[in-house]
C-alpha cells in the first residue's frame, strides 16, 4: 500500500487556458503523478493520471461554470476503477 510505504511522489502537469471573450473562458489540464517506492520492491511504481476540462460563462450577476475530470489509477492503485467527476454550477448574485 502506498500509505504504509516509504517513497517519493513526482508529478508532471500541463494546462492551457483560453479566454474566448470577456464573458467565456475554457481550459484543459493534464496531470501525471508517479509514486516511486524507493524501498525493498514490495510496492510497484504506479502512475495516477488525470485529465480535466473546465469552462466558465459570466453575464452580469449570473455565472455558469462546469468541469469534467477523469482519473485513472486513483489513489495510485492500479486495481482501482477509473473515476469520473462532472459538475455544473449556476450562480446568481443579487
Amino acid at each position: 500500500k502506498v500509505t504504509t510505504a516509504n517513497g517519493n511522489f513526482e508529478f508532471e502537469k500541463m494546462s492551457i487556458a483560453f479566454n474566448v471573450n470577456e464573458n467565456f473562458s475554457i481550459s484543459w489540464g493534464e496531470l501525471t503523478e508517479t509514486y516511486d517506492e524507493q524501498d525493498d520492491g514490495t510496492v510497484a511504481d504506479v502512475d495516477m493520471e488525470s485529465t480535466s476540462i473546465q469552462f466558465a460563462y459570466t453575464m452580469g450577476s449570473m455565472s455558469i461554470k462546469g468541469y469534467q475530470t477523469d482519473t485513472d489509477n486513483p489513489g495510485w492503485d492500479s486495481d482501482a476503477k477509473s473515476d469520473e467527476v462532472t459538475e455544473l454550477a449556476i450562480n446568481f448574485a443579487f
